[in-house]
């Protein structure tokens, strides 16, 4: 069957990971239940994944962020490849998947619990800025490095400032928080959050890029094919929290 889905794959229709018959991949986060599809791994290093079973009161299983509003320990780590048609192009792109549990510092309480809606937003916010607001604040202290003058345009992370940049959606009975980052001269990473207690949540960061080619070229469709299969694999995503 794969094959044939190939047959009809283009540069312009992608063929992307299969869902319907990928296995199932599930974890134990002290009782609550995670579990989603996941086709095998197409990268060429091994699939990185942490046990089943993980305390997620152990904070020396977390690493703690230099900002000390939280900590995060690594779940998953694997992707997918992107083809056109036999005997055409190979692998146009691909899109890598990296699975994290964040966990709330006990000393940050500038929110009171990540099941309010208006607590995640302040909490993803704050995220956001500690990951990608800090990569543009270093690149001003090193202007002096550069080549050529900063461009904000061109060279700052773009990444939310307010809340009206994260979309909240129901999908399977979970709610989840998403947005992009993006550099301009670079690709659109695509995020989704969801809380499973007061103190912790759920991070899918899908990372696509381009082999061999600009990725955002006209004559090919690999933006929309990594679309696709981003929303495809959060609808195979189950959470059971009790």
């Amino acid at each position: 069957m794969r094959w044939l889905k190939r047959l009809k794959a283009s540069k312009l229709n992608p063929m992307g990971p299969d869902f319907s018959t990928a296995p199932w991949i599930d974890f134990d986060l002290s009782g609550r239940k995670l579990k989603f599809r996941c086709p095998h791994n197409e990268m060429s290093g091994p699939v990185q994944r942490h046990s089943k079973k993980i305390n997620i009161y152990q904070d020396e299983d977390f690493e703690h962020w230099n900002n000390e509003t939280g900590m995060s320990v690594d779940l998953l780590s694997t992707g997918w490849k992107f083809w056109d048609r036999p005997y055409g192009e190979g692998a146009l792109g691909y899109l890598l998947l990296e699975l994290r549990l964040h966990r709330r510092d006990p000393h940050y309480r500038k929110i009171d619990s990540m099941l309010n809606q208006k607590d995640m937003e302040q909490w993803l916010l704050a995220y956001a800025d500690g990951v990608w607001g800090v990569l543009n604040r270093d690149l001003d202290e090193r202007a002096e490095l550069k080549v050529r003058p900063i461009i904000p345009e061109k060279d700052y992370w773009r990444y939310p400032g307010s809340s009206t940049d994260i979309k909240s959606i129901f999908i399977n009975n979970i709610q989840w928080y998403s947005y992009t980052a993006e550099l301009p001269s670079s690709t659109k990473w695509r995020l989704f959050h969801t809380p499973i207690s007061e103190d912790h949540e759920l991070t899918f960061s899908f990372i696509p890029s381009a082999i061999g080619r600009n990725y955002y070229k006209d004559d090919h469709d690999l933006d929309g094919a990594v679309e696709r299969t981003v929303h495809e694999f959060i609808e195979n995503v189950h959470i059971k929290l009790d």
